[in-house]
């Protein structure tokens, strides 16, 4: 089987000649071009790319295209799913401000998308997905005068997505202006390539206990109902990395036609993601958190008045492609929306527009994300406000929350054996209690010094049910609580610690502080009200087989 089956017939021959667009004069960005080409490559971190550091050779060609354009180091979405992430995008709202977190929620008629207001100001606009989240009902048809929206079935799915690309730009009049989105799941979870490509980063055998990488099957494992040994990760993340190859190759013989047809020399690129993956980095797969791995998407901008590549520190939104987008399109954007554009960037790549990011999840506990630079170090604290578990909510050695009260009362029991907790603030033991392989009421009395601070509950040693024989869980289970909402908060200093291992919020009271007064500033009022519609069973289906529904 040939690598690009479909795509290989249309897309042989060499590199055609472009012509070269004038650079830009020196502190000047660039400006519109005749066309605009967003693709959304769904669920793709950018630690997994070349030319984001990594060590595999997953993105060659993005690589080459990133060489040649502004490359974002530090973009950020602003929710980890492909709806309510993909409308910020669209709206330049944050997901509060447009409304739609739900899967039966749609965009409100009031909202204008870009599309929209390109297609409103004479441009040609097509937009090609692959259902799900990004079905045309959701509001994403909204502006296209061509949209599709094929549910999808296979990795494979994207040669038939860019090749509706293609046949668009083949059909473009001589100085047609215009604007192409591509959306594809080919990246996202299951993680099932091509056979050229599923064995390009595994060997052999999938490891003992190896289970499907369906939606379904990683949120099962994010509920402890299947067992994660770090074997399985390995060739999770080894088939994830597959199909970032395999999308890698089909997006470069996509830009080849782009180059043969004449319009690469007038056509702005960029190249993102709505979210990013997890493999276990904070104990979850897939993506249903706020850390970086869930969070960071790339971003890469190849504009034909860009003299040389550059590489953008600054920390950026992905509300901020809308305004982006209109600029590039030469159309005035809403003046509503939240973003800004990011066009300042492509002439001076150090400027700081702003020294903020925010991203949530809102689906059912509240997380939520605030990005900070501060005297040249990025930041990123963490609020977790969880409700509570009735049936309990197991810890891990430790945990944490901010005590909103001198008096707590709740039930608490161990895992396996008895265990005794101790209760710190501000690194000082306050309290302790003991708890038993049963549940057992527990009171609290704090000091009134603790209250409004950081509380610390943590026991010594942990045993995990599947190393003892009693279950499939292969954590480190200490104790369990119920009764009680764990609000906890996280920092972690993204510039000596980017994969956020290490959580400095103890250790830096002060800062901690300020950036969570900060972190209750960002309050919304919806643009408009979404409105409800009932999904149709393709639509379900494919949101099941993504694992966003069950």
């Amino acid at each position: 089987m040939t690598k690009l089956r479909i795509l290989s017939g249309l897309l042989a021959c060499g590199l055609a000649a472009a012509g070269c667009r004038p650079p830009a004069p020196a502190g000047e960005a660039p400006g519109p071009t005749r066309g605009v080409i967003l693709i959304s490559l769904d669920a793709l971190r950018p630690d997994h790319l070349g030319t984001y550091g990594y060590r595999r050779p997953t993105s060659p060609f993005l690589d080459s295209l990133a060489g040649r354009g502004a490359v974002f180091e530090r973009a950020v979405a602003q929710y980890p799913s492909t709806l309510a992430s993909h409308l910020s995008i669209f709206t330049g709202l944050y997901p509060q401000e447009h409304g739609v977190f739900r899967p039966e929620t749609v965009l409100a008629e009031a909202i204008e998308t870009v599309p929209e207001r390109l297609r409103a100001a004479g441009l040609r606009t097509a937009g090609h997905t692959e259902g799900g989240f990004m079905s045309g009902g959701y509001g994403f048809a909204r502006g296209f005068e061509s949209f599709t929206d094929t549910r999808y079935q296979a990795d494979t799915d994207v040669e038939r997505t860019f090749r509706r690309g293609v046949e668009f730009l083949e059909g473009l009049a001589e100085g047609e202006r215009f604007f192409l989105f591509l959306h594809t799941y080919s990246i996202h979870d299951p993680y099932t390539p091509p056979p050229d490509y599923a064995g390009m980063f595994w060997s052999g055998e999938p490891p003992p206990g190896a289970f499907a990488s369906n939606g379904q099957n990683l949120r099962a494992a994010n509920r402890g109902e299947l067992a994660v040994t770090p074997e399985i990760v390995d060739w999770l993340v080894a088939g994830y990395d597959g199909s970032i190859r395999y999308v890698d190759d089909v997006l470069a013989q996509f830009w080849q036609r782009v180059e043969q047809l004449g319009l690469a020399d007038e056509t702005t690129l960029i190249v993102t993601s709505d979210h990013g993956e997890a493999f276990y980095e904070h104990g979850k797969l897939a993506h249903t958190q706020v850390y970086p791995e869930d969070l960071a998407i790339p971003l890469i901008v190849v504009h034909p008045g860009l003299e040389r590549g550059v590489r953008v520190p600054a920390l950026v939104e992905a509300i901020d492609l809308a305004p982006t987008l209109c600029e590039l399109a030469g159309v005035e954007a809403p003046a509503e929306i939240s973003g800004r554009s990011l066009m300042p960037y492509l002439a001076d790549a150090s400027a700081r527009l702003a020294d903020e990011a925010y991203g949530e999840n809102l689906d059912r506990d509240s997380m939520r994300a605030l990005f900070r630079e501060q005297d040249g170090t990025v930041y990123q604290l963490i609020l977790f406000e969880p409700l509570a578990d009735p049936g309990g909510t197991w810890v891990l050695g430790s945990t944490s929350f901010h005590a909103t009260r001198a008096e707590l009362e709740f039930e608490a029991q161990s895992f396996h054996v008895p265990r005794r907790v101790s209760v710190r603030s501000d690194g000082e033991e306050v309290a302790a209690f003991d708890t038993t392989p049963g549940w057992q009421p527990v009171r609290i009395e704090l000091p009134l010094a603790a209250v409004g601070r950081e509380v610390v509950l943590e026991t010594p040693g942990c045993d995990s049910p599947l190393e003892l024989g009693v279950g499939h869980d292969p954590r480190c289970l200490s104790f369990q609580l119920r009764g009680i909402r764990l609000r906890r908060t996280e920092l972690y200093d993204l510039s000596a610690d980017p994969a956020a291992q290490h959580d400095i919020a103890r250790d830096s009271h002060d800062l901690t502080r300020r950036l969570l007064r900060r972190l209750s500033e960002y309050r919304f009022t919806p643009v408009a009200e979404s409105r409800d519609r009932e999904l149709s069973e393709e639509t379900l289906e494919t949101l099941r087989a993504l694992g966003y529904i069950r």
